[in-house]
């Protein structure tokens, strides 16, 4: 075995997900063990996945085996309040590590140099006042869990949902959340193990596919993530877990990142959700009808041009959108559908000619 592993994996993630007992499991799991179809895969790009994360390598010591390596913590949350900005003892770190020797996490010392540097960047972070300006290593406010819950560690975000899902496994919702907080951990090869848990319990689970899509998407698999923005898009009328003006925002970032596979791929790729797609996410058959002759003039430089398409797979939830905020006309409470023009056209399916007459 390897003196120590870059990548630390929780037994407990591998032993929930393939409901194996936790002491069947090794104490330091390697990447080719993690479950799922897209892990292994998603390792291999794992320096192209999430790159909006800034890098934030510091000196920490392990409490648990007393030696010493370099960690990531990724982006380091401050809160804001009446005390000094370079009191390191309060910040949380939401990058996700483990420890390279022992593999524990959360018990860590930051060296006398880790400590002036990171009081180094809260000062200078404190001192910007655009937007433009502002560092994105270091933010000030907090990152809160259910329940006001504000973990010190990414390891310990983990903990949190690991321990629900034990009693809950089948929650698809926790799952989401799980991998969203792998996701920010600047973990994606973990992150795609638990949106694709959350699949196989919920076929429906929009953000999942969204973030799947996405994650895949910058592993250059334009198919296979196209067909998970597609879902995400079709499912997206009947999901509860966001707001319908999140929601609005989720499917105009999947229809983006779709034109963009739709140009890259020389249109070869379909742009939205096929007729089959959409009846599995149970729309009407007068809805897929009217699906087929969807086209828009889009102005990729201007992203509210995708928010009337959006509102089409919002369904019936777009009334939760206050009328003025809306982007759809309505007459008489019957939905106008926008016209077509020329961007991936998809017919539906035709009755069969040859069907015998009873």
């Amino acid at each position: 075995m390897e003196k120590y592993q870059k990548y630390g994996i929780n037994p407990l993630l591998i032993s929930i997900a393939t409901e194996q007992a936790v002491e069947r499991i090794p104490s330091r799991p390697t990447n080719i063990m993690l479950p799922g179809k897209y892990p292994k895969l998603v390792f291999k790009h794992i320096k192209t996945v999430n790159r909006e994360f800034p890098e934030n390598i510091f000196r920490l010591t392990c409490k648990q085996c007393n030696k010493s390596g370099d960690y990531d913590l990724g982006t380091v949350v401050v809160p804001l309040h009446n005390e000094p900005v370079n009191k390191v003892e309060k910040f949380q770190a939401l990058g996700y590590f483990r420890c390279k020797h022992c593999n524990s996490a959360g018990e860590w010392e930051l060296s006398a140099r880790a400590q002036t540097m990171l009081a180094g960047k809260m000062a200078l972070a404190a001192t910007k006042n655009t937007t433009s300006e502002r560092s994105t290593d270091v933010i000030f406010g907090e990152a809160l869990i259910d329940n006001g819950f504000a973990p010190r560690w990414g390891s310990e975000a983990e903990e949190y949902f690991l321990h629900k899902l034990a009693d809950t496994p089948d929650d698809a919702y926790l799952w989401n959340r799980l991998g969203n907080a792998y996701y920010r951990g600047k973990r994606p090869e973990l992150a795609v193990v638990a949106h694709e848990q959350a699949l196989l319990k919920d076929m429906g689970q929009v953000e999942s596919l969204f973030s799947l899509g996405q994650i895949l998407y910058d592993c250059g698999e334009l198919e296979t993530a196209a067909s998970s923005l597609r879902q995400a898009i079709a499912f997206s009328h009947q999901y509860g877990h966001l707001t319908a003006y999140n929601l609005r925002e989720l499917i105009v970032g999947a229809l983006t990142t779709l034109l963009a596979i739709y140009t890259h791929s020389n249109s070869s790729i379909d742009m939205l959700p096929k007729p089959d797609e959409l009846a599995m996410a149970h729309f009407a058959k007068n809805e897929i009808a009217s699906t087929s002759s969807l086209d828009f003039e889009i102005d990729t430089t201007r992203r509210e041009t995708l928010y009337p398409l959006a509102e089409v797979y919002l369904g019936t939830r777009r009334e939760e959108l206050l009328p003025e905020e809306r982007t759809m006309r309505t007459n008489s409470s019957k939905v106008a559908w926008p016209a077509a023009t020329k961007i991936n056209k998809q017919k539906p399916p035709k009755k069969s000619k040859n069907k015998k007459k009873k």
